[in-house]
């Protein structure tokens, strides 16, 4: 196992098939390694992305189907990069998320009812 406290040099191989890391361990010996390019995708869809309120992403497109049970409904939603989240929902989490996108606010709305 290699503990890395630097990344030194990022380089694509000659053929252009593999990334070659060189990094710096934690006794100061610089290190080498290679992973296939094609791999950098899935390693960056596996870190994490920031949970913070900064980070928004644009909505390319969505979709919206019934789960096999027939009560529940799947909100899929696609940034334009290919990413992809989906989430189980209760209709009236749908009613509610209507109510704001119509009405502009979370909160109940005096006088106006949405059937």
């Amino acid at each position: 196992m290699i503990d890395a406290t630097e990344l030194l040099d990022v380089r694509m191989s000659s053929d252009g098939k593999n990334l070659q890391l060189r990094l710096r361990d934690q006794s100061g010996q610089a290190v080498t390694f290679s992973l296939p390019a094609c791999w950098l995708n899935t390693m960056l869809n596996a870190v994490p992305a920031s949970t913070g309120t900064e980070t928004v992403h644009p909505l390319d497109s969505w979709s919206m189907d019934r789960t096999g049970n027939s009560e529940d409904l799947i909100l899929t939603l696609r940034t334009p990069e290919g990413q992809a989240v989906s989430f189980t929902m209760k209709p009236w989490q749908v009613e509610g998320m209507t109510t704001i996108a119509t009405y502009g606010r979370s909160g109940r709305t005096t006088g106006t009812t949405i059937h």
